[in-house]
C-alpha cells in the first residue's frame, strides 16, 4: 500500500502525470519483483568465471558473442527462475495495485477483492473461480521455478 500511495504521489503531477496509465501497474510490479529476480540471478552472476570470458575475448570473440555463447548459457536458467518468480509475484500483487489500478486495467486480486466485496452467490463463485485460476498459475509457476533452479547455487 505504501508503495502505490507512493506512485500516486510521484508520478501525480507533469512531467510524470502517470496516474491514469497503465504503464503505472508494470513499473509498480517491477518494484517489487526487483528483490526476487536478483535473488535468483546473482548467484549465478557471482558464480561465472572472468577468465571464460577472457579467454573468448582473447580469441577474437566479441562482447555480445562472449555474452551469448558463454554467459547466456550459465546464467539462463536462473534467468528463467528470476522470470517465473517476477510472474509468479506480479500475479498476486494486492497491496500496491490496489492503490493505483484504473477500473479498465484492474488485475487478478483487485477483482477478486471487487467481486468478494459485492453481495451475491454468482459474485462469490466467480471470486472463488478466479482465486483458483491465480492459484493454479502461481502454483505451476513454483514448478516451473523448482525444474529450472540451479541444482548447487544459492536455497530459495
Amino acid at each position: 500500500m505504501t508503495l502505490g500511495f507512493g506512485y500516486l504521489l510521484a508520478f501525480g503531477r507533469p512531467p510524470l502525470d502517470l496516474r491514469a496509465s497503465p504503464l503505472l501497474i508494470p513499473i509498480a510490479h517491477t518494484l517489487v519483483a526487483f528483490p526476487f529476480v536478483v535473488r535468483a540471478v546473482l548467484p549465478m552472476m557471482r558464480s561465472l568465471n572472468p577468465d571464460w570470458q577472457d579467454s573468448a575475448a582473447m580469441l577474437g570473440a566479441g562482447p555480445w558473442r562472449v555474452w551469448r555463447e558463454i554467459d547466456l548459457p550459465i546464467v539462463g536458467r536462473a534467468l528463467l527462475v528470476g522470470a517465473a518468480f517476477a510472474f509468479t509475484v506480479s500475479m498476486g500483487e494486492f497491496g500496491a495495485t490496489l492503490l493505483i489500478a484504473r477500473p479498465e486495467f484492474p488485475t487478478m486480486p483487485v477483482v477478486i477483492y471487487r467481486l468478494l466485496g459485492q453481495p451475491g452467490a454468482l459474485n462469490y463463485g466467480q471470486a472463488l473461480a478466479m482465486s483458483t485460476l491465480l492459484m493454479i498459475v502461481c502454483a505451476a509457476a513454483f514448478v516451473l521455478i523448482e525444474r529450472f533452479r540451479a541444482g548447487g547455487v544459492g536455497e530459495f
